[in-house]
């Protein structure tokens, strides 16, 4: 069992495409236990992509294509297909059918130019398109199955969910397994390796640790779910101020879906962040229910004018202090009348450090207007790194203060 990823497209190639088609696939693959073996990017070159198909057809059982099935002269990839079988094009009726219905539908005239895209090659089996107007195609060439979908993701995402892992599975005899993804936040990588190799997990799982942006994805992989369920258990147990959920959520989502649960609504003073917090809120959608405004109090007068900062704790503490953090928190609470509020401020650098106050040095702030805490945090790396895991933190923090204040 062995499959290739080949993502055709001169614009990948070049750099202003992304190639996320690949993750994607490698990802679902992955929840039935097939390892994809090779991901290439090619550009839109007949003999490159010709070599390539009849290369390796001959040692992969499953080669997967996105791209180049469009209606315009650089979509090849049929033609590159038929090429590398020894068959013809031909106009395929039902994929024009399909594309004559969708372009008619939105209005669009049909061209002479556009029978390029139901050009397919001879005898090939179809895959449907529910979001666009390619439709996807397979044929034999030497032992591999070449499956070619369009290069759009949200079509390509569809139709392989919809259609072609299904067909992918029944031909390799593909079971999906135990797939769990633990996020951890604001927490060392290190410090969960340490605590999953004393486990001693067994060769029945597969353990993987991703860590980026201020968060740890833990990934156990297994076709034994009571053993992966096992493992995942002790691993959220092991770090009960850090874990925030399973499978795709992020953070934010968390957050908002834990104050929608409480009937809770919140909102931020940030400084140092300069707003960066409220973006991860609102790229949730349905924040709007939880979320009702931020300040982002760069300058001091906005400390002092909006959020009523004491002139005598920002010419005495100063702006990155415990007593300002409070003053915020308590402050943006009061202002927008939110049930939680979370202040941020602290130097992100890389000037603004002193002899007291070093660079990383964030003050975070949390009430709910009985209780007011403040954590000071000393952040390592860059301006953006600093800014990134102060944000996080706050997450954390705000989760773990409304689960231990219910």
């Amino acid at each position: 069992m062995s499959i290739c990823i080949l993502s055709i497209g001169s614009e990948l190639l070049e750099g202003s495409v992304i190639d996320s088609n690949s993750a994607f696939i490698a990802n679902n693959l992955t929840r039935y236990g097939a390892n994809v073996d090779l991901i290439r990017m090619v550009k839109d070159d007949k003999l490159k992509i010709v070599s390539l198909f009849q290369k390796y057809s001959k040692k992969y059982d499953i080669i997967l294509t996105t791209g180049g099935l469009g209606p315009t002269f650089d979509d090849i990839t049929a033609e590159c297909l038929a090429e590398s079988a020894g068959v013809s094009l031909e106009l395929n009726e039902k994929a024009y059918n399909h594309m004559a219905s969708c372009l008619e539908r939105a209005g669009v005239t049909i061209r002479q130019e556009h029978k390029h895209q139901s050009m397919l090659p001879k005898g090939c089996m179809l895959f449907n398109n529910n979001v666009g107007t390619a439709m996807g195609f397979s044929l034999k060439v030497n032992k591999a199955d070449i499956i070619c979908m369009p290069g759009v993701p949200a079509e390509m995402k569809d139709m392989f969910l919809q259609e072609v892992l299904a067909f992918i599975a029944e031909k390799l005899n593909l079971k999906e397994q135990s797939y769990i993804d633990l996020h951890f936040l604001s927490i060392a990588e290190s410090d969960i390796d340490v605590f999953i190799r004393s486990l001693n997990i067994s060769k029945e799982v597969q353990c993987i640790i991703n860590a980026g942006k201020g968060q740890v994805v833990v990934k156990l992989r297994s076709e034994n779910k009571t053993l992966a369920e096992e493992y995942a258990l002790k691993l959220e147990k092991a770090f009960p101020e850090n874990f925030i959920g399973r499978g795709e959520i992020t953070p934010s989502e968390y957050l908002i879906n834990l104050l929608k649960e409480h009937g809770k609504t919140i909102s931020f003073a940030e400084s140092c962040t300069g707003g960066l917090l409220s973006e991860y809120i609102t790229d949730v959608s349905g924040a709007s229910s939880v979320f009702y405004g931020s300040v982002v109090s760069y300058d001091n007068s906005i400390k002092e004018n909006v959020l009523k900062v004491s002139k005598d704790i920002l010419n005495t503490d100063g702006a990155v202090s415990e007593k300002c953090a409070k003053a915020m928190a308590e402050g943006v609470k009061s202002l927008m009348k939110t049930d939680y509020a979370i202040s941020i401020t602290g130097i992100a650098g890389p000037t603004g450090a002193t002899k007291d106050k070093p660079l990383g040095l964030v003050y975070i702030g949390i009430t709910d207007g009985n209780n007011t805490k403040v954590y000071k945090n000393i952040f390592n790396g860059s301006r953006q790194q600093v800014r990134l895991r102060s944000a996080n933190k706050a997450i954390q923090l705000i989760i773990n203060f409304i689960k231990n204040n219910q």
